[in-house]
Formats: C-alpha cells, structure tokens, sequence
C-alpha cells in the first residue's frame, strides 16, 4: 500500500513539474514576443536556455513517471510511446536563409537606362527603398518562425524528443533571425 501511495505521490509531483514548466514555459514565449518586437538578439538565447533547461528537467520527470506507470498500471513502453510518436510524427518546421526572400542588387536591372545623374540617384534610391523593404519581410518571416517553433516546443513539453528537436531548431531559426537583424 505504501508503494502504490509513493508511487502516486511520484505521478503527482510528475504532474506538478509539467503543469509548472507549462507556464514557465508559455512566460518564456511572451518574452520571446516582445525580445523579437524590440529586435534584442542578444537576450534570446538566454531565454533558450531556460527552456533547454525546463525542457531537460521534465524529461527526467516523464522518464520517472514512465517508470511508475509500468510498476502501477503495467503500461508497456510501446503503448505510451503513441503519443510521443503522434508529436514527433509532425514535421519539425525548417526554414534556411534559402527560403527568406532575395535582397535585390544594381545587378538586377538588365539595363538601367541612366541618361544623367538624377536617373541614377533615382534609381538608387528606390533600389534602397526596395532592400529595406525585403529586409523587413526577411525578418519578419524569421522572427515568426523562431516564435513559431519555440511555442510548438513548449507546446510539447511531455514529448522530450518532440521538444529536444524543436528546441534545435529553434536555436537554428535564432541565428538567422539574428544575422537578419544585424
């Protein structure tokens, strides 16, 4: 009887540690949201490590837990890994400095056509104008992608691989959201 109580008591406190990396977790993507609205690169990947860090902590949780649940209810392994299958079966998301739109050159326009000096400073400026605004789309595109894959992660918080994979990427859609903003 004090097994089966201690053993509760385990998936209870199981249970209290996902709930609480849950909100940790949902906190951290608040502050994502406003790091990336206020360009901050240089905050973000201590925020990740926070969640690598919860992410971490409830993976020995889940481990512990799957331990309990075969001593209680003798759950195979093969039926509670269902759920983490279904998770994992999605896709993690990718998206490379390939799939962000071209920041157009000078070495686009086939024949610029200047006649005089104003045609070209014409021209350069709306070359300008039109970088700038590719540039702004390219961040963001990466930007949404970043919060986009971090929130899946936290999402997934009782699927450690589904989260250890998402958190990967998320590390990667960090760095070329940052050289997008740099």
């Amino acid at each position: 009887m004090r097994t089966a109580q201690r053993a509760f008591d385990e998936i209870g406190r199981c249970n209290r540690l996902l709930d609480h990396a849950q909100e940790s977790g949902d906190e951290a993507i608040r502050e994502l949201d406003a790091l990336l609205r206020r360009r901050e690169h240089a905050a973000v990947p201590v925020l990740l490590d926070r969640l690598d860090a919860l992410a971490a902590e409830v993976a020995r949780s889940e481990a512990d837990r799957t331990v309990v649940r075969r001593i209680l209810f003798g759950v195979d392994a093969d039926e509670e890994g269902e759920l983490a299958d279904a998770v994992g079966a999605q896709a993690v998301p990718r998206l490379t400095s390939d799939d962000l739109p071209r920041i157009p050159t000078v070495h686009d326009v086939e024949d610029p056509g200047d006649s005089t000096l104003e045609d070209m400073w014409e021209r350069d400026q709306a070359l300008a104008s039109r970088q700038h605004e590719v540039r702004l789309e390219r961040i963001r595109i990466a930007a949404g992608h970043l919060r986009t894959v971090t929130a899946r992660a936290v999402d997934s918080f009782g699927t450690p691989d589904a989260t250890a994979a998402l958190l990967v990427e998320a590390r990667r859609a960090y760095v070329l959201w940052a050289s997008c903003v740099r």
